[in-house]
C-alpha cells in the first residue's frame, strides 16, 4: 500500500506543536490518520534532539496490558523525562475505557504535548 504524505495536515500539526491544547486527529477509518501521526513523530525525531516520544498504539497487542486508564496514566508517567520536550501520542485512544480521566490528569500536569487519534 502506498503512503500519501499529506503535507498540509503535517504542516498544521507542526504549527500546533507545543501549544497547550490537546490535539485530536479524527476521521473515517482508513483515511491515513495513523500515518499522519507517524509522519509527525518522524518529523519531531529528525528536528528536535530534546524530543521524548511516548507512543501508545492500541491496535498493537503489545499495549493490551494498558487498556485501562490507570495503567495508561502510569505508562506515560513512567516514561516522562525531565529536561526534555515530552510528546504523548495515543493511537485508537477510544479502545481504553475511561481514557478521558488519564488524559485529563496528564494534561493538568502541563508537562506533555498530547496528541490523540480516534476513528469516527
Amino acid at each position: 500500500m502506498k503512503t500519501i504524505l499529506r503535507k498540509r495536515y503535517l504542516d498544521r500539526m507542526i504549527d500546533l506543536k507545543d501549544t497547550p491544547d490537546i490535539k485530536i486527529i479524527t476521521g473515517i477509518r482508513r483515511s491515513g490518520k495513523s500515518q499522519l501521526m507517524q509522519a509527525y513523530v518522524e518529523y519531531l525525531q529528525a528536528h528536535f534532539n530534546s524530543a521524548n516520544i511516548i507512543y501508545v498504539d492500541y491496535m498493537d497487542l503489545a499495549f493490551e496490558e494498558i487498556k485501562e486508564y490507570h495503567a495508561l496514566h502510569n505508562y506515560v508517567e513512567e516514561r516522562y523525562q525531565a529536561g526534555k520536550e515530552n510528546y504523548v501520542f495515543i493511537d485508537e485512544v477510544q479502545m481504553c475505557p475511561g481514557f478521558e480521566l488519564a488524559v485529563n490528569s496528564l494534561y493538568a500536569k502541563r508537562k506533555y504535548d498530547i496528541y490523540l487519534r480516534n476513528c469516527k
